[in-house]
Formats: C-alpha cells, sequence, structure tokens
C-alpha cells in the first residue's frame, strides 16, 4: 500500500490535483537585451598575481615546504554585457586552469520575453523548484499581469563508481524534469500555480555498477504548488505558499493497483505511474503582517510532514510545525527600536517516532541612541527544548530537557572631530545551558548544564586627514560547569597607515591569549605585519610577515613552537 497515506481520501485529493497539473514553472536571471545598442561591444578586465612564499618553524615538524609559489589570475570577458569568467591558477603543487562552459547558461530577455538555455539555477518556490540547477532550455512570458513559464531539461547527470580509482561519487541515475508556471498579478498582489514532473532514467545506469548496498532504484515525482501575495488594507499583507508531492521511490516496482475497482485511481495510476512504494507529501507556510512607520507585526505559521521531499530541490527540513509571533517597533524619531520574535516548534507530526520535541523559541533586540555620542544594543534569546515520549516509554535519564538563554549588553561611545575620531565599544555576553538531564558515571552523577560569560572591549581612534588609525582590544572568557573550569583571556593592538599620498600602506597586529585551566595554563602569540607599495594605480608590490609562538599547558603532551611565514606577491589589475 501506499506510505505515509492517511486515508483514501487523501489518494482521491492528491490523483485530482496531479490530473490537473503535470508540469511546472521556473524564474532565473535573465540578460536584458533592451537596450543592446548602448552595451560595449567588448570588454575585458582582471587581475594577476604572483606570490612567493618562506616558511619555517621550530619546535614542531614543518607544516609546509619552506618555499612555495603560486601564480593566479582571473578575467572576465563581457560580450555586449554577457560575462563569462575565466580563472588560472600554477604553483608547485597545483596546476589548473577553469573557464565556465562546462556550466555555461544564458537568460537572454527582450521586452517581456525571456528564454532559458544551459545551465538555469532555477528558483521559484521552496515545495516545487527551489534553487535546482536544471540544463535545459525554456521560456518565462510576462505580458502584462500574466506570468508564464515553461523549461525542460536535465536535473542530474548520471553518475557511478569510478572504475579507475574504485572512488565512490554519490551513485545516481540521469534525472529529467519538465517544469512549467502560470500567474496573473504585479509584485504587491498576485497568484501563481506551478508544478514538476521528473523521472530518473533507469537505462542510464549499467546495472553491473549498481551494488547490492547502494539500494537504488529509478524515482520519479509530480510535484504541485502555489504561491500567493496579497496586499490589502494598505498595510496589511497576507502571503502563502504550499505544495503536494507524489514521489515513486521505484518504478520498477510490482506492487500497483490494479485490484482497486475505482477510475479515479486507475487513471490517476496511468498517468502518474504510481505503485505501492509511492507517497504523498504535502507543506505550507503562511504569514499575516502588518506594516505601519513606526510598527510592525508578523505572525507566521509552517508546517512540513515527514520526510516531504521534491526533486527540484536539493534539501528540506522536514517532520515540523511551527508559530511563530514577531513584533517591531520604532519610537522617538528612530532613536529607539526593537524587533522580537516568540513562538513555538514540534516535530513528530504523524506520531511515527518514539518521542516528540517541542521547543519555545523566543528572542529580542533593542536599540537606544541616547544622543550623537552614546547608543546601546541589548540582544536576548531564549531556546527551551522538551522531548516528550509517544509509544514508547522509556526512563527520565533518557529525556531531553534543555533551556539556553544568552544575553548580551554592547553599549557605544564615540567622540568625532575633523581630525580625530574615537570609539569606544564595550560588550558583555552571559549564556547558560541549562540541561536537566543528568549523566550517570561510574563514580558520580554529573549535571552537564554550562555557564558561560564574554567581556569584550574595543577602542578605536582614527586620525583621517593622515590615513591613520589604531585600535585596542581586550577580551575575556569564562567556562563554568561541573567538569569544566577554563578561563581564557586577550589582548590585540594593532594599526594601520598610508603614507606618501596613498601609495605606502604599512599595517601591524599582535595578538596575545592566554588560557587558564585544569591542565595548566597556555598561551598564543600571533602577530603580522605587512607593508603595500603602489607602484603604479594598477599594479601592487606587498610583503607580508606572520609569526605564531605556541605555549601549551604545562601538563599536556604537547611541546610549545614558533612558526615565521614571509609573504612576496605581485599584482597587476587590468
Amino acid at each position: 500500500m501506499i506510505s505515509n497515506l492517511p486515508s483514501l481520501r487523501t489518494t482521491y485529493l492528491g490523483c485530482a490535483l496531479f490530473m490537473l497539473f503535470t508540469v511546472g514553472g521556473l524564474t532565473s536571471y535573465a540578460q536584458d537585451f533592451s537596450n543592446v545598442k548602448g552595451q560595449k561591444p567588448f570588454s575585458m578586465s582582471g587581475s594577476m598575481e604572483g606570490r612567493g612564499t618562506m616558511y619555517r618553524a621550530s619546535g614542531i615538524a614543518d607544516r609546509r615546504q619552506p618555499f612555495s609559489y603560486l601564480l593566479n589570475g582571473s578575467a572576465a570577458v563581457s560580450i555586449y554585457g554577457l560575462n563569462i569568467p575565466f580563472s588560472i591558477s600554477y604553483s608547485d603543487v597545483d596546476r589548473s586552469f577553469s573557464q565556465p562552459f562546462n556550466q555555461f547558461g544564458m537568460s537572454p530577455t527582450y521586452k517581456w520575453i525571456t528564454l532559458h538555455g544551459g545551465y538555469r539555477n532555477i528558483d521559484y518556490s521552496p515545495y516545487t523548484l527551489g534553487g535546482h540547477t536544471m540544463l535545459g532550455a525554456g521560456f518565462e512570458l510576462r505580458p502584462g499581469k500574466f506570468r508564464i513559464g515553461l523549461m525542460h531539461g536535465r536535473l542530474n547527470r548520471a553518475t557511478a563508481v569510478d572504475s579507475t580509482t574504485q572512488s565512490l561519487v554519490p551513485i545516481s541515475f540521469s534525472r529529467i524534469g519538465t517544469a512549467a508556471k502560470v500567474g496573473f498579478g504585479t509584485d504587491k498582489s498576485f497568484i501563481e500555480f506551478s508544478a514538476l514532473r521528473a523521472k530518473d532514467d533507469s537505462a542510464s545506469l549499467d546495472r553491473r555498477m549498481i551494488r547490492s548496498e547502494d539500494f537504488l532504484s529509478p524515482a520519479s515525482n509530480y510535484v504541485m504548488g502555489y504561491n500567493f501575495k496579497l496586499s490589502f488594507l494598505k498595510n496589511f499583507i497576507l502571503e502563502s505558499k504550499g505544495g503536494a508531492s507524489l514521489y515513486t521511490r521505484d518504478i520498477n516496482s510490482i506492487l500497483n493497483f490494479k485490484s482497486f475497482n475505482n477510475q479515479i485511481i486507475q487513471k490517476a495510476q496511468n498517468i502518474t505511474g504510481f505503485n505501492g512504494t509511492t507517497e504523498v507529501y504535502g507543506a505550507l507556510d503562511a504569514a499575516l503582517s502588518y506594516r505601519a512607520k513606526n510598527f510592525g507585526l508578523k505572525t507566521e505559521y509552517k508546517r512540513v510532514e515527514p520526510d516531504y521531499k521534491t526533486m527540484g530541490a536539493y534539501f528540506f527540513n522536514s517532520d515540523l510545525e511551527s508559530w511563530t509571533f514577531g513584533p517591531s517597533f520604532s519610537a522617538f524619531k528612530n532613536k529607539l527600536r526593537f524587533t522580537g520574535s516568540a513562538g513555538i516548534w514540534r516535530d513528530n507530526l504523524l506520531g511515527q517516532k518514539r518521542s516528540t520535541n517541542k521547543r519555545f523559541i523566543g528572542s529580542a533586540n533593542a536599540s537606544v541612541e541616547f544622543n550623537k555620542a552614546l547608543a546601546l544594543d541589548v540582544v536576548f534569546s531564549n531556546f527551551s527544548n522538551d522531548q516528550t515520549p509517544n509509544i514508547l516509554r522509556f526512563p527520565d535519564s533518557l529525556r531531553v530537557v534543555q533551556t539556553t538563554y544568552n544575553l548580551t549588553a554592547t553599549p557605544r561611545y564615540m567622540i568625532v572631530s575633523p581630525d580625530l575620531v574615537q570609539v569606544f565599544s564595550l560588550s558583555g555576553s552571559m549564556n547558560k545551558l541549562n540541561d536537566y538531564n543528568q549523566v550517570i558515571t561510574t563514580n558520580q552523577t554529573v549535571n552537564r548544564s554550562i555557564d558561560t560569560k564574554q567581556y569584550f572591549f574595543s577602542y578605536v581612534v582614527s586620525l583621517p586627514k593622515k590615513g591613520t588609525s589604531l585600535y585596542l582590544n581586550l577580551t575575556r572568557t569564562d567556562l563554568r560547569s561541573e567538569l569544566i573550569n577554563n578561563t581564557y583571556q586577550g589582548v590585540t593592538l594593532g594599526g594601520n597607515s598610508n603614507l606618501f599620498k596613498n601609495k605606502l600602506q604599512v599595517g601591524l597586529n599582535s595578538s596575545f591569549i592566554h588560557s587558564k585551566g585544569e591542565q595548566g595554563n597556555s598561551m598564543i602569540l600571533n602577530g603580522s605585519g605587512n607593508v603595500a607599495y603602489k607602484v603604479t594605480k594598477k599594479q601592487v608590490l606587498k610583503t607580508v610577515l606572520f609569526l605564531t609562538a605556541n605555549k601549551p599547558p604545562t601538563g599536556g603532551r604537547q611541546n610549545g613552537y614558533i612558526e615565521v611565514r614571509n609573504e612576496l606577491s605581485y599584482l597587476v589589475n587590468f
């Protein structure tokens, strides 16, 4: 029988829908030829860089060659506004040249007519065609308020085990699909219907290349979807998207429905070829929002049935149902701004799992500008997860009950003048994971709750007229739990300066991190310096020096080490 089919009524509904829609639609980026006379016939731009790197390590084995080189470049040729990129790379370990003709596609547009050809990334509806690449041809017509589209091509090419290297490429059949859409409306209010028909070519793979452990069978898929948006009463917007997918996992299965003496089922089986391996999935989301000058409110609902899939999309988060409620407002001439969201989420929609996860999701973001110099940002989030037994009872020690809190406050202060700009920023963050599930070890019962506190201070001073800036950062992180007691402290100093009318650029950066934990103290020192000289407007000579010194904990097994890397490069733009 058909899997995931609550009742025979669902079969009638699915069959009726797929009898009405047997193909689907797409929209994609288009090259506009309406103003072809105003575009340059030919142009080219790009860059070429040569780089040499010297490396030295002390205390550890070398992690790269003492000397290496790299020559790489990229260029883009434009023919009447159509960009064709190229790239080349040559080094002591790799030599490659790439160009786009292995995946070349274009969508020329003239007024309300768009033609598609080659490789096209299709992103129409997440429940029918959502960001899938298709190699084929099609068109899109938008005369007035009408929206019509059609495309046919290959969704996947056949892949198998590499017989020379025996490396395993994700094995798959060649997959052909047809998509179309029809709709009416404007950007503010419209309605569209779309559908997709796709099928694997069982003859595209040699049966001898398919191993028994691959569990691979040719499949087919019929998907129908809708998408609409309605703007009404000036400030209200109602949006919704949905899809129904008829997915047959094995088109060669001998399980069928010939014994059903029903004309609708028989006709649907003749059209779609569904059989005992066919599954029916549904998904939809809807949102109602209100937008005014200083206030907004949005309510969203989403439901995706377990294992929902379409051959027109690469990946889906399925088996979920959620409600979210999000207000936003601003006041005092936009000096006070607030956005928030709260909602509930659950899985196990059809009661097929042993347990059901429920989550409460909440977040808030507020920003206050007291004056031109002083401002404050506050972010709060709260997530909870509760796993409830469903069909089978299990011990409380296996039940998952967790809550996560996060509160971050970031005040900032600016002093601005024509000759000097100073910015002070302080940030404090508290993160807490309350885990109500205790872990029983051989010696004791351990609570897995973690308390994290982070502090950050930044001071940036800039001299705009001299092209110079300096910065100082201080950080501290505390991790506390029954198993962890670590502290990390760090300081970063640096600056950049432009000299000789911006022909010479100099930069320095150094950071020191000290950690204290159960295994002892450790420290990491990183430093870098760079000098860049503009030989001409399009040529730059640059050298960069990197230094890393690592002293691991005294109680650990690793030894301290020092690494030095120096790069010299020459860049030419054209």
